[in-house]
């Protein structure tokens, strides 16, 4: 993991505790950042497909 990934990014909060980027205090460390579906009307409609799951990435 590079020293860029460790930091957190504290604007965005994440509560997928089986995402690897998500921090003990409930932010993404990851670099980037990538919310998908561009036909989305409602936040329940968008994902993150930045999500990794924890060991496999």
């Amino acid at each position: 993991m590079s020293e860029k990934s460790k930091s957190m990014n504290p604007g965005v909060g994440c509560d997928v505790s089986a995402c690897k980027y998500n921090t003990v205090d409930c932010h993404c460390s990851a670099e980037r950042i990538s919310v998908q579906n561009e036909k989305a009307n409602t936040k329940g409609e968008t994902y993150c497909s930045t999500f990794c799951p924890r060991g496999t990435c």
